[in-house]
C-alpha cells in the first residue's frame, strides 16, 4: 500500500456513513469545531489523540488500523532494502 494509497480522514468518514453518523455529531463528540473538524477530516493525517479520542467515540480502533498500515511500510521497505 503507498503512502498516498492510505487516508485516514476518508477511512473515518467510510466508518461514520457505515453508523449513520455525520461529521458534526462526531465533532461535537470529540469537542471539536465542526468546521476545523471537516477540514481534519480531509487531510490525510490526524493529531493521534484526536484519533484516540474518535477511536473511541466510533467504537472502532482507527490507531491499530494505521499502526498495520505503519506495519506493512515497515515490511515492504524491509523487503526493499539490501541486505
Amino acid at each position: 500500500m503507498e503512502s498516498a494509497d492510505y487516508h485516514i480522514g476518508r477511512v473515518i468518514k467510510e466508518y461514520m456513513k457505515k453508523q449513520g453518523r455525520t461529521e458534526i455529531w462526531l465533532a461535537r463528540g470529540v469537542h471539536c469545531d465542526p468546521g476545523n473538524f471537516n477540514r481534519t477530516l480531509k487531510r490525510s493525517s490526524i493529531d493521534m489523540d484526536l484519533l484516540r479520542r474518535i477511536s473511541l467515540l466510533l467504537e472502532h480502533n482507527f490507531c491499530m488500523e494505521y499502526a498495520k498500515y505503519v506495519e506493512q511500510q515497515l515490511r515492504d521497505s524491509n523487503n526493499t532494502s539490501e541486505p
